[in-house]
């Protein structure tokens, strides 16, 4: 088989890099999901566009997906091609996109024993309507310029602080407009009266959301829509493999940290420090019907033309479970899929517990190793034709 090419992943990375946002920067993300179509149609694949809307916002999104021949259950190869307001996204989420281009390259010039669905997500990083909504909120109350700045230090402090709360609350409320309402209450003397009344117009943004169906509704919109879609149309899926954030490593103790609920104890590891703090591994998170998935990945990762560090967690735990006592690990377009009962993993280096430039201007290709991403698309290659 062909192998992966280094500079080919540059090269996309290079060409997607820059900000997507569906509410200030509309035609670089549709610029994206073009260069994602063109790129998959080139390769000789079965290339289509998901057209999906948002609830109250007058804009058709795509989601960008191509598969190989045969039939049966699929094995999806996932990523998403939007990004945060600023953000140049090179590795989020061009690193992962980069990855899923060249692994469909390389696969389509080989024969599969079964098929390989390549998708291209739209929206993982937020909803545009609500977005557009607490935008509004906040420059009619003066908490934020049209910049996104917010209008002085201590009004920075309050929000910060405001948003620690309603965190400590929601475990103990039964949605967020509940615990945005405890965190008010807390704070309520220290407020001016336009702080307070943004804070309200959040609550009220924040009805019936609660820890776990927050997915499709405040972000990863793509994803979800197209779940939806595919359980109408009843599409066996396999497995999927979501990329995401994938492209920095670091050699330097304690440049990796952990989200709550999650200990380094709970991973199994592969060819880096025992203790976890060292950055330098691919993060691997699967659910209660993962393991087999997860297992031929690892598997895969340690293979002499591979070698690729990993951290696996895989464990015996609900997509609910992981709503209310591991959050952080759904946030990420293997969560729908999760819901669902499919099998998913979250391939990651995992974001902002060790990249210092997450959702920054400072998201730029010169952060990536290209080595790491290389052997991180033949353990996903090799995947494909094992699993």
């Amino acid at each position: 088989m062909v192998s992966v090419d280094a500079e080919r992943i540059y090269q996309h990375v290079l060409k997607t890099e820059g900000e997507k946002h569906p509410l200030f920067s509309p035609e670089r993300m549709e610029a994206c999901a073009d260069y994602i179509l063109a790129e998959f149609e080139s390769y000789g694949l079965k290339a289509n566009v998901h057209k999906f809307k948002v609830d109250g916002f007058d804009y058709t999104f795509r989601n960008i997906e191509a598969s190989t021949e045969g039939g049966g259950p699929e094995l999806l190869v996932v990523s998403h091609y939007d990004t945060v307001r600023y953000a140049p996204g090179a590795n989020d989420n061009g690193s992962a996109i980069a990855v899923m281009l060249e692994a469909a390259r390389v696969l389509s010039l080989g024969e599969l024993s079964s098929p390989v669905r390549f998708i291209g997500f739209n929206l993982e990083e937020l909803n545009p309507l609500r977005a557009q909504r607490m935008r509004e909120l906040a420059l009619q109350y003066g908490i934020r310029d049209k910049v996104g700045h917010y209008t002085s230090w201590r009004t920075s402090q309050k929000m910060e602080y405001f948003a620690r709360l309603q965190f400590k609350f929601i475990t103990e409320s039964k949605t967020y407009a509940e615990a945005a309402a405890k965190a008010i209450a807390e704070i309520d003397a220290e407020l001016s009266p336009s702080e307070r009344e943004f804070l309200q117009g959040i609550q009220d943004l924040s009805e019936g959301l609660t820890m776990a169906n927050w997915p499709g509704q405040t972000s990863l919109m793509g994803s979800s829509a197209w779940v939806r879609g595919a359980l109408k149309r009843g599409q066996k899926i396999k497995g999927v493999l979501c990329l995401e954030t994938m492209g920095y490593v670091s050699n330097k103790k304690n440049s990796q940290h952990f989200p709550e609920g999650l200990d380094p104890d709970m991973f199994k590891i592969y060819s880096t420090e025992p203790d976890l703090r060292t950055g330098d591994f691919l993060t691997i998170v699967g659910d209660r019907n993962s393991a087999v998935l997860a297992e031929t990945f690892c598997e895969q990762c340690r293979r002499g033309s591979v070698q690729l560090p990993y951290a696996c967690l895989q464990e015996d735990f609900t997509y609910e479970q992981a709503a209310y006592i591991m959050h952080d690990i759904l946030r990420s377009d293997h969560a729908p899929f999760w819901r669902e009962n499919i099998p998913a993993l979250m391939l990651t280096d995992s974001a902002d517990f060790r990249y210092p430039f997450y959702h920054t201007p400072a998201d730029t290709i010169d952060k990536l190793d290209f080595d790491f991403l290389a052997k991180t698309c033949k353990a996903v290659m090799a995947t494909a034709l094992t699993f």
